[in-house]
């Protein structure tokens, strides 16, 4: 290659990754892609994008290129690391470890590869270890950014505040808060917007009866930190849901036990706070909704999914809701808690977690939005 092409590709790498510390990540993708074009080889380009990928939640994509990135050039520690972690994302556990053990053998087994090893671990088992499951498997708006590359029937968000998740969606969107503080203007791509600044109860009780035909296809409850509100905004959503839907409860994964807390004034100033929403786990289980929930490692707390919650289960929890909140209420965090909440056996990759959905179809990739909602 000559000297004017090498400089050519430097000034496109340059480019390519100024726009993608920028966030300008489509850009940034097609600037990677035109230097593989020219150089398929190029080992910097290769890691970039697969990593641009991994953030894409599409790691399953981003293999070939941070494989690449590997051969290329298996003196740089951030290459393996980097591979390793999207293999763990899919839940290639053993390949995982074949290359975790491959690059102890090259002279790379630093803390990134101890936590690394740690991330392949149960939840259970990292516990037996004296450690807390931390999630850290990406972070949730970056969840939240994948599922919404889809169009739903209907997307309700309770606990909006600044919109940082709001502004993600595409689809006909409900927003709920009673004190809305906004980064940005939320309407987007979406056909419309309406955002009610109101509880969640006040909304259900005296706004909803006046909006008729509403469907809730996808939500995302991060209200109050306490199992009795989120359990209330569940049951009043999933009895307008469509056929097909998904609840997302945001932090259920607390890392210590005091951030499990009901009371967040025992905290200090900005400290992590994820209330008691660990204890829906159990209480959906025990409804007998095992088969439709899972618990995402999505940082910095996780997320509960509940997919197509049955409607008879629903009415039975609103039914026992006033029991379910006495047996649940003073209960607490401890050690033997924990670890049951560990053994539930209902914790999952995220990435694994949308390659499900995409397998049932869940959205819509081309917006085919009812304009039933807009008459209203």
């Amino acid at each position: 290659m000559s000297s004017t092409n090498e400089t050519t590709i430097e000034q496109a790498m340059q480019q390519a990754m100024a726009e993608h510390n920028k966030g300008n990540l489509q850009n940034a993708e097609s600037e990677y892609r035109q230097v593989l074009k020219v150089v398929p080889a190029h080992a910097d380009a290769n890691h970039n994008l697969g990593i641009l990928l991994v953030a894409l939640h599409q790691s399953n994509n981003a293999l070939q290129f941070l494989h690449t990135a590997l051969q290329g050039d298996e003196k740089v520690e951030q290459f393996w690391l980097s591979y390793i972690n999207a293999l763990i994302n899919l839940d290639k556990l053993d390949i995982a470890n074949e290359f975790i053990e491959a690059a102890s053998k090259a002279g790379f087994s630093g803390p990134e590869f101890v936590y690394s090893s740690e991330r392949i671990l149960s939840p259970a088992a990292l516990r037996a270890k004296g450690k807390f499951f931390k999630a850290n498997d990406g972070n949730y708006l970056d969840f939240l950014r994948a599922l919404h590359r889809n169009v739903y029937e209907g997307y309700f968000e309770i606990g909006t505040r600044t919109g940082d998740s709001l502004v993600l969606s595409q689809s006909p969107s409900i927003a709920i808060d009673p004190f809305f503080q906004l980064n940005e203007n939320p309407i987007g791509n979406k056909d419309f917007c309406l955002m009610f600044q109101e509880t969640s109860d006040s909304f259900f009780e005296n706004r909803l009866p006046k909006l008729s035909g509403l469907k809730c296809q996808l939500a995302f409850i991060d209200g109050m930190h306490l199992f009795e509100y989120a359990l209330k905004d569940f049951i009043n959503l999933a009895k307008i849901s469509s056929e097909k839907a998904l609840f997302l409860f945001h932090d259920p994964i607390p890392w210590t036990f005091k951030m499990a807390t009901r009371n967040n004034e025992t905290l200090e100033r900005n400290e992590a706070w994820t209330g008691d929403i660990w204890k829906l786990v159990h209480i959906l289980i025990d409804a007998g909704m095992k088969d439709n929930i899972n618990l995402l490692g999505s940082a910095p707390s996780g997320l509960l999914a509940v997919l197509n919650p049955d409607k008879k289960i629903i009415t039975k929890l609103e039914k026992n809701y006033d029991k379910i909140c006495a047996q649940w209420l003073d209960v607490e965090l401890n050690e033997n808690n924990l670890l049951k909440f560990y053994e539930t056996g209902v914790f999952v990759k995220p990435e694994v977690y949308l390659q499900s959905l995409e397998q049932i179809s869940f959205g819509n990739r081309k917006a085919n939005i009812s304009k039933e909602w807009i008459s209203q």
